[in-house]
């Protein structure tokens, strides 16, 4: 059970070694970094304060700018016997 367990070890080593060589060369061919380097960038930013979108450097207790008034939904009046209706029947 021990060569077993050992042999399932040394195939996952293989398999994550075979896995960082074609990363390591598509990103050299594409010059798309890998997810796994973008996941672990991303982990990083949060570890120092930066906020999910927000722009490196920015703490978490850092104030948002005002963007101006946003507007969800206009009213309007809606009459039973408008136009509108009578294209719909």
């Amino acid at each position: 059970m021990g060569l077993l367990g050992l042999a399932f070890l040394a195939g996952l080593l293989l398999a994550l070694g075979a896995y960082i060589v074609y990363a390591t060369v598509r990103w050299l061919l594409t010059g798309r970094k890998p997810q796994v380097v973008l996941v672990w960038q991303r982990f990083s930013q949060l570890r120092k304060g930066a906020r999910w979108g927000a722009q490196p450097g920015f703490e978490a207790g850092f104030p948002p700018r005002d963007q101006g008034d946003f507007v969800d939904v206009e009213v309007r009046e809606v009459r039973p016997d408008s136009p509108q209706d009578k294209l719909l029947k």
